[in-house]
């Protein structure tokens, strides 16, 4: 039977309910009884990082931090509210100290990049995002981010693959297609820069600008071509409708 008063149980209930002023007077009873639950500690920082009370979320990694100077969770709550205070310098301590442990750390290795790029630390960054990729090649931050560095770095082609290869994950991304168009109008590609736009993958980039080329079309107009051909099948068999009888 479980006993719902048991401290874990409590702080489980009031962080999937959202509760975390409530979590951080929970935890801070309990640290009046030992001041080294690190269970209690470990919480009241998460509970001040939801809250956006950073200083105080320090304080509790600290003093978690000072009974194991490596503890992983602890150093990652640190870095949350380093990030938010924006002292990029010190997220970078504490990146390495989570590197130390466990060099195949993609979480780390991903903060780590993103605070040197706020320092503008870009060569760093790229190293930071390189080794992540090449631990997760699938990692959307990675591959959004190293893009972003290899566009301010200058190298736009190699910004374009990392794109395209993050839409491939995820067609979702937002961000990607703007990204990968103005990558594509550094290099004066603009027919590539438009379909980037609408979000088409590299693949289908190639494929239309050949085709509108044979048509002896724009690609504008190729691509409503594509659309109308797309339109005109059926979306459940793939099969072309019935025109009159």
């Amino acid at each position: 039977m479980v006993d719902l008063l048991e401290p874990s149980n409590v702080i489980n209930r009031l962080y999937d309910s959202e509760r975390f002023a409530e979590l951080h007077d929970y935890c801070r009873a309990l640290l009046q009884k030992d001041g080294s639950d690190t269970l209690a500690l470990q919480n009241a920082a998460l509970a001040c990082l939801r809250l956006n009370e950073y200083e105080q979320a320090l304080i509790y990694c600290g003093r978690v931090l000072e009974q194991d100077a490596g503890e992983p969770y602890a150093l990652r709550n640190k870095i949350y509210a380093l990030e938010s205070l924006r002292r990029y310098g010190q997220a970078l301590e504490c990146c390495a100290a989570l590197l130390k442990s466990d060099p195949s750390d993609v979480w780390a290795l991903n903060s780590a990049g993103l605070a040197s790029a706020e320092l503008d630390r870009l060569g760093d960054a790229d190293d930071y995002f390189g080794r992540a990729l090449q631990l997760d090649p699938r990692s959307v931050t990675a591959l959004l981010n190293r893009a972003l560095i290899l566009g301010r770095l200058g190298r736009p082609k190699e910004s374009i693959s990392l794109y395209d290869r993050a839409l491939q994950e995820d067609p979702s991304l937002r961000e990607a297609a703007p990204a990968r168009a103005a990558a594509y109008r550094s290099l004066g590609m603009a027919d590539e820069a438009f379909l980037a736009e609408q979000g088409m993958l590299d693949s289908e980039i190639g494929r239309i600008i050949s085709e509108a080329r044979r048509a002896g079309c724009t690609v504008f107009h190729q691509l409503c071509l594509d659309e109308m051909a797309r339109l005109e099948q059926d979306p459940h068999t793939g099969n072309p409708f019935r025109k009159g009888r």
